[in-house]
């Protein structure tokens, strides 16, 4: 049996970012420094913490990392003082601020190339495990930081599955794109449960291709920036209308045709399409999700060898696209000559990443390709894969929601799937649909956590927290 799971999390970045944004009206518990002193020569600079955790500094990378190198388009000043750096000693370092900050004293040779410049003791205390070499058994060294990572990795690790019993997250359009704090909880939302509804967006001002989807690019760039712009299509957004005319654009734009649950983007390469936006611009509707860490987990509980092989055996997806023309308008829309395409993907269905937790999931019958499945496996693999097909439409699964008219639902396109929405008969519906890359999303998210950060009116600004590795970034918000 399946537990019964109601995801009904307000998301709230108040109660997780917020939270830790105002410990930051001075320095966190732990992170003042309490002495500081140059050795061997002002080469190095030992730092001792509040917490009896100390540090050994190269001077050299103190004096390289200081904001008063960078200018106020956050790039670095001159590609001089990179030649410079490894020419500077700390004569005196002198904590300031009840320990808050640090004043460093460097000196060049020469009296004349001396000069002092100030430093955040948390600023410090997040780099120490990292950058410096510990010096008591209160510290502790970080393993060498590898890869760009992300400022979204505790709410990755921390993702719950959910079943037919989520409570849909619910957003407020105007208040989205006014405030910070809820654009940062909405991007959480992205995450875990990894599927929201935002209400009041307001209708077109007309349905003709170029006009329609504008609300969404509003929105969406209020909130995250632009949208991908499609390889072919004219706009940034996609348009399917429930008319007849939807049936000549494809299987997929013909809401009259049954779509099984899937993810997006099946037949991109890398599925750039991370998160999915989905405007209803005409018409009310009911439509349903499924969340893919759910029916991973069931699978890998109850079933481990297929789990085996959804997350080893590579398929295959792939289609020719024909359904816009070379002046970017839909095919049927114009007398311009078509601008087909090929697309295909080869990977696995669940896709593990290196931390062991579900990274991505990609599923869409429609669009499976041939597969070169092996011989030894092909029996094996098909009844997993039908046996994984099966479930992501079994009922326990299925989150069915209302859709009302200008509203937006969004989602996590590597983990949630969605189906085709039912239209009552005889409505005339109209849906517009774009994407944005994980990095983009993730970036959004990393600049709402400074910004939050910076609201405090602590010491650390903007000056502190840009050009920062991801992994320390995390630990000051």
């Amino acid at each position: 049996m399946i537990p019964a799971t109601v995801a009904s999390k307000c998301c709230s970045s108040v109660v997780r970012g917020m939270g830790a944004a105002s410990r930051l009206g001075g320095a966190t518990r732990g992170m003042k420094i309490v002495s500081a002193t140059p050795v061997n020569n002002g080469k190095q600079v030992d730092i001792e913490f509040e917490n009896k955790s100390a540090y050994r500094f190269h001077t050299a990378w103190i004096r390289d990392a200081s904001p008063s190198h960078v200018g106020p388009d956050f790039y670095r000043k001159s590609a001089k003082t990179l030649f410079e750096v490894d020419k500077y000693t700390a004569e005196t370092c002198q904590p300031s601020e009840s320990g808050e900050k640090l004043v460093v004293h460097f000196k060049n040779g020469v009296a004349e190339n001396a000069d002092s410049d100030e430093y955040v003791s948390s600023w410090l205390h997040a780099f120490a495990p990292h950058v410096g070499q510990p010096l008591n058994a209160h510290s502790e060294l970080k393993e060498v930081l590898r890869g760009t990572g992300s400022v979204m990795e505790a709410l990755h690790k921390n993702r719950k599955p959910w079943h037919a019993d989520l409570k849909m997250p619910i957003f407020d359009a105007k208040e989205l794109m006014e405030s910070e704090e809820k654009q940062a909880e909405f991007l959480e939302c992205m995450t875990d449960p990894g599927v929201a509804l935002i209400k009041g967006v307001g209708g077109p001002e007309s349905l003709e291709t170029s006009v329609v989807g504008l609300p969404l690019e509003k929105l969406g760039s209020g909130i995250i920036g632009r949208m991908n712009q499609h390889p072919v299509r004219a706009t940034r957004y996609g348009v399917m209308h429930a008319e007849a005319r939807a049936a000549a654009a494809g299987a997929d734009y013909d809401h009259a045709n049954p779509l099984s649950m899937h993810a997006d983007h099946s037949v991109y390469h890398g599925t750039p399409g991370y998160l999915q936006l989905m405007y209803q611009a005409r018409g009310t509707v009911t439509s349903k999700v499924c969340d893919g860490i759910a029916v991973a987990e069931y699978i890998k509980e109850n079933h481990p060898e297929d789990y085996e092989l959804l997350t080893t055996v590579h398929i295959t997806h792939g289609s020719r696209n024909q359904i816009y023309a070379q002046d970017g308008a839909y095919r049927q829309d114009t007398a311009s000559p078509g601008a087909t395409f090929e697309l295909v993907h080869t990977h696995p269905v669940i896709t593990i990443g290196e931390d062991g937790l579900l990274e991505k999931i990609v599923q869409s019958e429609t669009k499976r390709g041939v597969s070169a499945l092996p011989y030894d496996k092909y029996e094996r693999f098909m009844e997993a894969y039908k046996l994984w097909t099966k479930l992501v439409e079994d009922p326990r699964f299925i989150c069915n929601f209302e859709w009302p008219e200008h509203s937006v639902v969004a989602m996590n396109n590597h983990r949630t799937l969605h189906g085709r929405a039912k239209v009552p008969a005889g409505m005339e519906r109209t849906m517009i649909f774009g994407y944005y890359q994980k990095t983009i999303v993730e970036n959004r998210y990393r600049f709402l956590k400074q910004r939050l950060v910076e609201k405090q009116g602590t010491m650390l600004n903007d000056r502190w927290l840009t050009r920062l590795p991801n992994q320390i970034l995390s630990k000051l918000v």
